[in-house]
């Protein structure tokens, strides 16, 4: 999926789309970006290909911030079912999607499977 620096991605079908279906965000916690990419970025790559995408689904990863950005598109409807960032910032993850028309989704972060995480109390 090509980056459209002129904003022409705005009209595209793949973004409308999307206004009724937006693709799964979801950010990499450090902690387990790190663990993941012990085996070097092409081990990360392949366990982010096994968690999120279906058979069939087609993925591409690029550079992203400080991270990778792994992008998950159904290629029968052409629709982005994730966006899956591992060692980005809230700040770059959340350029990344105002960027792409969607800002306002949310970002669901995933950790280790062991982690506790502190109340908000």
């Amino acid at each position: 999926m090509a980056t459209h620096g002129d904003g022409s991605w705005r009209h595209s079908t793949l973004i409308t789309h999307h206004l009724d279906h937006p693709p799964q965000v979801k950010a990499i916690d450090d902690e387990l970006y790190a663990m993941l990419g012990e085996n070097g970025r092409s081990g990360y790559e392949a366990a982010i290909e096994a968690e999120y995408a279906l058979p069939g689904e087609e993925v591409e990863h690029r550079t992203c911030g400080d991270g990778v950005l792994s992008l998950i598109t159904d290629p029968r409807t052409r629709r982005l079912t994730h966006l899956v960032y591992g060692g980005c910032t809230t700040h770059q993850i959340r350029r990344d999607l105002v960027d792409r028309g969607l800002g306002s989704l949310g970002i669901t972060w995933v950790y280790p499977p062991e982690t506790v995480l502190a109340d908000d109390d």
